[in-house]
């Protein structure tokens, strides 16, 4: 899969401009796409190369959250900004009820600016989509707060 392909998906769904992908080459393994930072892949004997982008299971190519963390502060549509309140469900993997002027599919989802991840919006649920082992429940959010300035920070 070459770097037209991906700028073409991430540009019609998210609005990132092709300019951002200026720098990453992408290859096809499988059911994912990976993007790595040299020219060409290395005659190397790998298990895994560079960052999982996007991961094509189903019907709809999903992008990691890797990916959006890196590109999703370039995005122009389908992204959803939370409040306090549901960024900490989102953290902690929890569905929620949330209007938002998105698309249904995909979403890139910030906190104050700062990309957070992928979620799924479908009519008016917003379902979280971050690895099990990256999310943050009880005791681990006691930094996040409305005077904090992120997540943790």
């Amino acid at each position: 899969m070459d770097r037209g392909e991906v700028a073409e998906m991430m540009g019609s769904r998210f609005g990132i401009p092709s300019e951002a992908f200026e720098a990453v080459s992408f290859f096809r393994r499988g059911r994912n796409i990976w993007a790595f930072s040299l020219e060409d892949i290395p005659d190397l004997d790998y298990e895994a190369l560079g960052l999982r982008f996007i991961s094509i299971r189903g019907r709809v190519p999903k992008p990691t959250t890797y990916a959006l963390q890196l590109f999703g502060r370039f995005a122009t549509k389908n992204a959803v900004d939370l409040s306090d309140g549901e960024a900490r469900r989102f953290i902690a993997g929890e569905r929620q009820q949330l209007w938002a002027p998105v698309e249904d599919g995909y979403v890139v989802v910030s906190y104050r600016g700062d990309v957070l991840g992928c979620g799924l919006y479908s009519r008016g649920d917003l379902i979280s989509q971050l690895p099990k082992e990256r999310r943050i429940e009880g005791k681990d959010m006691e930094g996040f707060s409305e005077g904090s300035q992120g997540c943790g920070r």
